[in-house]
């Protein structure tokens, strides 16, 4: 074999490998992405977050989640159509995403309930971002006539001291019962 044709094989090689590296970064996002939003999935989405708590437990640093389910979907799913519903869920997984820190993420947990985590930080500062979060939707509604787009947050926190007690479990249910108690006093309220 000449030089020429080894040059030609080695340069074939690497265009082989590039491909098969792209494909396989391709595989691990979506993986790891829910496909319709964008953000983490159900799977990956909570082994991240045990991995951040047991990084809170290690650092004894606050880690806080926020259980968020979308107002009235099926009324929207059934009068407006499913099509419509799927815009709703994905201008809810980008109004979350475009709304919090690098450090935090989404994790769509199914339906129409998404997961925000957000590690090492206060409830207060957690309040602001969910702040900037019914501010987009305020503005979302004022564009749209045929329905309000809101949604029920419910926020757990792991603080200093009591992370050992807690589970991804525990937080998940935790903050789950507070968005539903949300809910039925938005009700009450109607």
């Amino acid at each position: 074999m000449n030089k020429e044709t080894l040059i030609k094989i080695l340069r074939e090689k690497d265009v082989v490998l590039e491909k098969l590296y792209m494909e396989r970064e391709k595989l691990n996002y979506y993986a790891s992405t829910d496909v319709m939003t964008g953000v983490l999935n159900r799977r990956s989405g909570l082994k991240l977050l045990d991995k951040e708590l047991n990084l809170s437990k290690i650092g004894n640093i606050n880690l806080i989640i926020c259980f968020v389910d979308v107002d009235e979907l099926k009324t929207v799913n059934d009068n407006f159509g499913h099509q419509e519903g799927d815009k709703i869920l994905i201008n809810t997984a980008k109004i979350l995403k475009d709304s919090i820190r690098r450090t935090d993420f989404v994790i769509r947990m199914g339906g129409d309930e998404f997961l925000v985590v957000f590690p090492g930080v206060t409830m207060e500062e957690v309040h602001k971002i969910w702040h900037r979060i019914e501010e987009k939707l305020k503005a979302c509604n004022e564009n749209n006539g045929n329905y309000n787009f809101s949604l029920s947050c419910g926020l757990c926190e792991c603080r200093k001291g009591m992370q050992s007690e807690m589970s991804v479990e525990d937080l998940i249910k935790n903050a789950d019962f507070e968005m539903y108690n949300e809910k039925l006093q938005k009700k009450k309220e109607l």
